[in-house]
């Protein structure tokens, strides 16, 4: 497999509910409900232990994401692998990166076709599970986006950088009687810093969340 979250609970005080209660009704129509960015909602379902690919999978075409459909792979596989590198490939230097861009864009074909995994997309943004036995991998990439700075905040910021820069927790966790190691990692790759062969390219920011049994 290609080589974690906070949950918040609103609190309401006394004087909030006192405002509420004296609140005239909405109307349905005055009601505006802001879905979650997809990267969070991502994030948000394989973050429990027992969260599986192929549930997630359904989850998130549920919310309107399908399948890449396979004459799209050519051209969608190399953006994604670039948003990707730091991630894929992390002890490369950057210098090292165009020279072995085939092998990573062969190495995620390989993951993206085989029979434990899901690739899909909505609105310029792409997602790859990867699952294996109890072993989860949630990937996503997409255009830059708040929620990235967001997520990045969460894991103790994005660190200043000429180029790509990440951000990224580890945690050991036990559940069901058993240990885990699960870690979440966020990444921003400048247009600049992409491979040639992705020049122009919107894919710049990314996110994985990664899970498997010690």
């Amino acid at each position: 497999m290609l080589s974690t979250q906070s949950l918040r609970t609103p609190l309401f005080s006394l004087s909030a509910l006192t405002v509420i209660a004296m609140t005239p009704p909405l109307n349905a129509q005055e009601i505006t409900v802001t879905p979650a960015p997809e990267v969070s909602a991502l994030m948000a379902v394989c973050t429990p232990i027992d969260a599986q690919g192929p549930a997630i999978r359904d989850h998130m075409m549920e919310r309107g994401w399908t399948s890449v459909p396979s004459e799209d792979q050519a051209t969608v596989i190399p953006a994604f692998s670039a948003a990707l590198f730091w991630s894929f490939m992390p002890d490369l230097p950057p210098t090292a990166r165009e020279a072995n861009f085939d092998r990573l864009i062969a190495g995620v074909t390989g993951a993206v076709n085989s029979e434990t995994s899901s690739f899909l997309s909505h609105n310029g943004e792409y997602v790859l599970l990867l699952w294996n036995g109890d072993s989860l991998s949630c990937i996503w990439a997409g255009p830059q986006t708040d929620a990235i700075d967001t997520l990045a905040v969460q894991l103790g910021g994005f660190p200043a950088s000429d180029g790509v820069t990440t951000a990224g927790i580890q945690q050991r966790v036990e559940a069901g009687g058993r240990e885990w190691a699960r870690g979440m990692s966020v990444g921003r790759t400048p247009v600049d810093d992409l491979p040639a062969a992705v020049a122009g390219s919107t894919i710049t920011d990314s996110a994985r969340l990664d899970r498997s049994p010690l």
